[in-house]
């Protein structure tokens, strides 16, 4: 079984770049969130009063979530909700929606997620605006996925994507035939998968999306690694490490090594699997990511074990029984 990462494209809602304030901010996660609207409020403050504008609230807001502080973004992100449904915005509240269902979905708070992502599809629905529309639905699949509800997150994917394909938005072409593949992938569908992730690649190269580019050829190559066709898997990881190390997305990096090193392990080529593992397992825990860290430092045991050699600064899972973790994105 190979070693691929939960939600990797997206460890991940991830290096789409979310503007900010201004500057650019990398996000921590690949957030699929295409409509993030300025809320056209003048200033820094509401008028009338001392309470911050929900474009500075939403500011401050997406600079934390981009750094996973999901804790210090939810505030900001209700306050600026309040604001923007009590003045009547409802293109800004339909936006401070998705960014609050995209957090509440990460933390697996899987019913106040719908709530906001709903709220968000509805209002698009009402203005009229079928673009906002096709996001909110993109996303609430994406949350269907999370919860393995395969039947609904398809209907969602399909009907975002027949409005990006009406409206030719390539970009959001690419990221529902990404998710339309992780669906068929689940289900083992195989040939179908390979073809929605083939049209996805094509699509992030039209309009040079080098991060989602990256994401789909990951899961390509673990979709070669599932049918033991290593020869294309390894060109595949290869492709996404360098796409990933071209645009400076450390955890993407990770996640591609980690899948590596586990499809050279399964070929028995333990002295290319330890590199991989080693330097993965260093990111993961400088980006804090200590679960993942241990189950590298767990590979690494059974592959140096399996060479003959030894690791006694290592730690890890106990059980060298214990199978690959699956990656979903």
């Amino acid at each position: 079984m190979t070693h691929r990462v939960p939600f990797s494209e997206l460890n991940s809602e991830g290096a789409i770049v979310l503007k900010v304030v201004e500057g650019q901010v990398p996000a921590a996660r690949e957030d699929t969130q295409l409509s993030q609207p300025s809320l056209r409020t003048s200033g820094r403050k509401t008028p009338g009063t001392n309470v911050p504008s929900p474009q500075l609230l939403c500011q401050m807001g997406r600079i934390h979530k981009s750094h996973a502080r999901y804790r210090e973004a939810i505030p900001l992100f209700e306050q600026a909700l309040s604001i923007s449904m009590s003045t009547g915005h409802q293109r800004a509240a339909a936006a401070v929606s998705l960014d609050l269902g995209a957090i509440y979905r990460d933390l697996s708070k899987y019913a106040e997620a719908e709530q906001h992502l709903t709220r968000a599809q509805g209002i698009h629905t009402r203005i009229g605006d079928e673009f906002g529309q096709a996001d909110a639905l993109q996303m609430i699949g994406r949350l269907y996925h999370y919860q393995h509800k395969l039947t609904e997150a398809e209907r969602s994917y399909v009907q975002a994507r027949n409005i990006f394909a009406r409206h030719n938005n390539v970009h959001g072409q690419a990221i529902t035939s990404r998710g339309l593949g992780n669906i068929a992938d689940d289900r083992s569908q195989y040939l179908e998968a390979e073809v929605l992730y083939n049209e996805a690649i094509e699509n992030s190269a039209r309009i040079g999306d080098e991060f989602g580019h990256a994401s789909t050829l990951l899961r390509l190559g673990e979709l070669f690694s599932t049918q033991s066709q290593y020869a294309k898997a390894e060109e595949s990881f290869n492709r996404a490490l360098e796409k990933y190390s071209r645009v400076g997305y450390d955890l993407g990096r990770a996640n591609v090594q980690s899948g590596l090193a586990g499809l050279y392990r399964m070929q028995g080529l333990n002295t290319k699997a330890v590199p991989l593992y080693t330097e993965a397992r260093s990111i993961y825990v400088q980006i804090g990511d200590f679960k993942w860290a241990d189950i590298c430092s767990h590979w690494l045991e059974v592959v140096c074990k399996e060479g003959g050699s030894s690791m006694t600064s290592l730690s890890g899972p106990e059980n060298d029984g214990v199978a690959s973790p699956t990656h979903q994105q």
